[in-house]
């Protein structure tokens, strides 16, 4: 697994995500939050998510694992509530994931 994942949107607009190793430690700030599975080097989207804080990033966490097999939780601290929103869009335009939406107020 990554330490850092960069993805690209369907706007072709690169963004780099951060691996949090504990869901229970994520920082109370906004940002954009992506669960990812592996199938071998390539990982793929389950899950896009933008949150005023990222602690919510962990409401389906279990649900992910348990349904989704997934294996990363990772951030993306994004302030601004409009990069959030237009980010968000984009991840979830390209990669079409199953758990989507995530998106939070």
């Amino acid at each position: 697994m990554q330490d850092l994942l960069d993805l690209q949107g369907a706007s072709g607009a690169t963004y780099r995500f951060r691996l949090i190793a504990d869901p229970g430690e994520l920082p109370a700030t906004s940002g954009n939050y992506i669960y990812v599975r592996w199938r071998g080097s390539a990982p793929q989207v389950l899950a896009c998510g933008a949150a005023n804080s990222l602690g919510a990033a962990t409401r389906r966490w279990d649900e992910a694992v348990r349904a989704h097999g997934a294996a990363g939780l990772y951030i993306r601290l994004n302030v601004a509530r409009a990069a959030r929103d237009q980010e968000h869009a984009d991840l979830v335009a390209k990669y079409r994931p199953p758990m989507t939406p995530l998106d939070e107020a």
